[in-house]
């Protein structure tokens, strides 16, 4: 019986043993697992600050090139990541290319002491002290070169001698100058509809007119006192049902009132005996989806109509 029990007793040592080797790798396991479900989890969350902070800044500058002067993109950049950070901490670095009118803006990790990578609460267990976290974002801006409009078209001209914000009625009777000395008779010409009160355009290709309309079959006060794509033609051909516009981009215009003939085709407050529109020209840098403006392409001349929106 003492043998019997200097046996069982060695027995019970060796399970004892063999029960701490398996606790023991057990709890590195866990720990394994705490490490990455916690770390994994925060990287996972600076990594979404840092592209929030990337994406707004690269809309920012992109607003900024689109209205004519990109300014300090560095500063712009800081500001914008660090404000979508929750510590307010973000390190960031942009780039423009003006040919493809394409705004690049990384950033990654930056904490108080001036650090660039994330320290890890369980990880460093594993031999993992900290973290790299980084983000990109791209943004483009672009002026339309196809577009469903309003059916008529004005000379480039016109456009061009019109300062932003003056109010102007486009009349059939006004004419202009262009750049090489020749008057371009008529303030707008009706485009051919290709649905009724819509025009599709497209900067690659001639327009037709057509000649003797006296105003669309639109209803007015659904785009009265808001902002328009007018298309602006560079040059026009033929006569009468022949004519054509080789249209050279598009123009944002702001609305207020217009006058077709007849007593029925004028609005309320117009003031114009005449055939026309009546707004201004104004600079437009929308973040607004290009399709919500019926705009189908970018990538047209610059006019003051510009269209920004996330690449990457």
């Amino acid at each position: 019986m003492r043998r019997l029990g200097l046996l069982l007793r060695r027995r019970l040592q060796q399970e004892h043993g063999a029960v701490a080797i398996i606790m023991a790798l057990s709890m590195v396991m866990l720990l394994g697992f705490t490490a990455i479900v916690i770390d994994v989890g925060a990287i996972y969350f600076e990594r979404t600050q840092l592209q929030s902070g990337a994406d707004a800044a690269a809309l920012a500058i992109a607003q900024d090139c689109a209205k004519g002067s990109c300014g300090d993109i560095s500063t712009t950049a800081a500001s914008l990541a660090g404000k979508n950070a929750h510590d307010n901490l973000s390190a960031a670095t942009a780039t423009v290319d003006a040919t493809a009118n394409l705004v690049t803006v990384d950033t990654g990790t930056l904490t108080s002491t001036g650090q660039h990578a994330l320290a890890n609460a369980f990880a460093p267990i594993l031999g993992i002290p900290t973290s790299t976290v980084s983000a990109q974002s791209k943004a483009t801006w672009g002026s339309p070169a196809a577009a469903t409009v309003f059916p008529f078209t004005t000379p480039r001209c016109l456009y061009n001698q019109t300062p932003p914000g003056q109010v102007l009625w486009i009349k059939t009777s006004t004419s202009c100058t262009d750049a090489h000395g020749n008057v371009v008779p008529g303030g707008f010409g009706w485009l051919d509809e290709t649905s009724p009160c819509a025009a599709v355009v497209d900067v690659s290709a001639q327009v037709g007119s057509q000649p003797g309309k006296s105003g669309p079959p639109c209803t007015m006060s659904s785009i009265i006192n808001t902002t328009i794509l007018l298309p602006v033609y560079s040059v026009a051909s033929g006569q009468g049902q022949n004519a054509t516009y080789a249209i050279s981009g598009f123009a944002a215009f702001h609305l207020t009132d217009w006058s077709w003939p007849g007593a029925s085709g004028k609005s309320p407050t117009a003031d114009c005996g005449c055939t026309g529109i009546k707004g201004y020209f104004t600079q437009l840098v929308s973040l607004d989806d290009a399709k919500n403006w019926s705009v189908t392409r970018l990538g047209g001349p610059a006019l003051n109509a510009f269209f920004i929106s996330l690449s990457q």
